[in-house]
């Protein structure tokens, strides 16, 4: 039983590749054991089943079994990091040939490292001499590093499952002896190889459409992205400028209105002049001025009939 890691940072496909790797690898035969890093109390059961509640109450392992599979849950009290020996000791070696491990990048045992340089990530196989090969979608910058490990293309999935397969075997790349037993006669291995091959090669097409389709997809959501944040920020300058406009305009119809105003006070002060004038004229030209003035003329004559003659002499 031998035990290979798939690492990179988070991000660059570590399960994508490993799934895919499992699939190929036991279709030719190979017997391979999944062992997953998580996060930090996870929950491996399902909330309310009869083995969760055994275990919450304080089993420190609890079997969970069917005829179909069965599951160990160990409870780590007070919690310690794991170790690979002690994960592949749990483990049947009468029932695996290879063991996948994703994550624990740190740990002291074979790495295939899965990198992708745009992500902006420093390259582990640099300086962990574990790592044996590089999977990434960008070998030819990766190899002009000079790295002391071969460098993979990331969507070349027969190669990937050739070089896992070789690591399998001890160096051994034919993997057809431990798939299958071919007749007395020797006719059904190349046929069956025949339908091998064509398999993988279709499954390593689709892999690369789905590759390609995926970074289609995350390059035109990046893409439509920006442009709607450029929208955003192009809205927000125009509506800026409007509303600086608004204020402008707003300034000055008030001025406008100010002088408006004055305007306003100044003509109808005039016009009130002008309608008392005209109400003047109108009364002098129908005489209503001149009887007014006539009322008080006879008093004056009287007044002038009885007073005595200032030049005449008193004596006269």
């Amino acid at each position: 039983m031998r035990a290979l890691g798939i690492v990179g940072y988070s991000g660059s496909g570590k399960t994508t590749l490993g799934e895919r790797l499992i699939a190929i690898l036991t279709a030719r035969g190979v017997r391979i054991a999944a062992v997953k890093h998580a996060h930090h109390g996870f929950e491996p059961d399902v909330r309310g089943k009869d083995s969760d509640r055994l275990r919450r109450a304080g089993a420190v392992q609890t079997l969970v079994f069917s005829a179909e599979r069965w599951a160990l849950y160990t409870e780590q009290n007070p919690p310690r990091p794991p170790t690979i020996p002690a994960l592949l000791a749990v483990l049947n070696p009468q029932l695996i040939d290879l063991v996948l491990i994703e994550g624990l990048r740190s740990a002291d045992y074979p790495k295939l490292e899965v990198h992708r340089p745009s992500l902006g990530q420093p390259l582990l196989a640099v300086t962990d001499r574990r790592v044996i090969a590089v999977a990434t979608d960008e070998p030819e910058r990766l190899q002009q590093l000079g790295l002391h490990c071969p460098v993979l293309r990331l969507n070349d999935l027969i190669a990937l499952s050739d070089f896992v397969g070789s690591f399998v075997t001890g160096g051994k790349s034919d993997m057809s002896d431990t798939t299958s037993t071919p007749p007395a006669d020797g006719t059904g291995k190349p046929q069956f190889e025949d339908l091998r091959s064509k398999f993988e090669e279709r499954l390593g097409h689709l892999a690369k459409q789905i590759d390609d389709l995926s970074e289609r997809f995350t390059k035109g959501a990046v893409e439509a992205r920006a442009s709607v944040e450029a929208d955003i920020v192009k809205l927000k300058q125009e509506h800026q400028d409007e509303y600086e406009q608004f204020q402008k305009l707003q300034k000055v119809a008030e001025e406008i209105w100010v002088v408006l105003q004055k305007r306003l006070d100044i003509v109808a002060g005039n016009v009130r002049s002008a309608v008392g004038q005209a109400v003047d004229q109108a009364a002098s030209a129908l005489g209503i001025a001149h009887a007014e003035a006539t009322k008080s003329e006879p008093a004056k004559t009287d007044v002038a009939q009885t007073a005595p003659d200032a030049s005449t002499p008193s004596d006269k």
